[in-house]
C-alpha cells in the first residue's frame, strides 16, 4: 500500500502522512465495512482516496525545488549503501531506467496510473483493481492495455536512445 501512495504523491514524506490518514479513517470507518469486498480491496479505495484529496489540496501549494526533506536525504543515503557493491554504469542505467518509468508514469491519466499501479506493481488481480476503482473487469482491462501500450512506447524510446549511446 505504501507504494501505491508513494506512486501517486512522489514524496515519501507525503505518503507517510496519507497513510497514517488512511489508517485513521479505516479505523474510523471499520464498523461500515459490510464485505461486499476484501478488506484490503477496501483499504485500498480509503487509501486512494486520500492520496487523490491529497493531491487536490497539494494543486495550489508553492513548494522551494531547491531544498531536499529529510525523508529524502535518507532515501538517497539508503540507496547508496544499497548499491556500494554494483557496477556504476549498471546503476547509472538503472536510475535513468526509474526515472524514464517515472516520468512516463506521470503523463498518463490518473485512473490509468492508479490502475497500472494497483496491478502491476501492487499485484491485485483484476477483480480487486476493480472493486477498489468501483469499476467492471473490462473496463480495467481496456484501462490496463492504453497505460501499458502508453508506457511501452515511451520507454522503447528510452531503451532504443540508450543502445544509441551506449559501446
Amino acid at each position: 500500500m505504501y507504494n501505491l501512495v508513494l506512486k501517486l504523491m512522489n514524496d515519501a514524506g507525503e505518503a507517510e502522512n496519507v497513510l497514517q490518514d488512511t489508517f485513521l479513517k479505516v479505523l474510523e470507518k471499520l464498523d461500515t465495512f459490510k464485505g461486499n469486498s476484501s478488506l484490503q480491496t477496501w483499504i485500498y479505495r480509503i487509501a486512494t482516496n486520500t492520496a487523490l484529496m491529497a493531491l487536490r489540496q497539494r494543486k495550489g501549494m508553492i513548494v522551494p525545488l531547491d531544498e531536499d526533506s529529510d525523508s529524502e536525504q535518507k532515501a538517497k543515503y539508503q540507496t547508496m549503501l544499497r548499491s556500494l557493491d554494483r557496477d556504476p554504469l549498471e546503476l547509472l542505467m538503472d536510475a535513468e531506467f526509474k526515472e524514464a518509468l517515472d516520468e512516463a508514469m506521470d503523463e498518463l491519466p490518473e485512473s490509468w496510473r492508479i490502475a497500472f499501479i494497483l496491478k502491476d506493481m501492487e499485484g491485485l488481480s483484476l477483480k480487486e483493481v476493480a472493486d477498489t476503482l468501483e469499476t467492471t473487469i473490462p473496463a480495467i482491462k481496456a484501462v490496463l492495455h492504453r497505460g501499458r501500450s502508453t508506457l511501452r512506447n515511451h520507454l522503447a524510446d528510452f531503451i532504443d536512445h540508450r543502445k544509441e549511446i551506449s559501446p
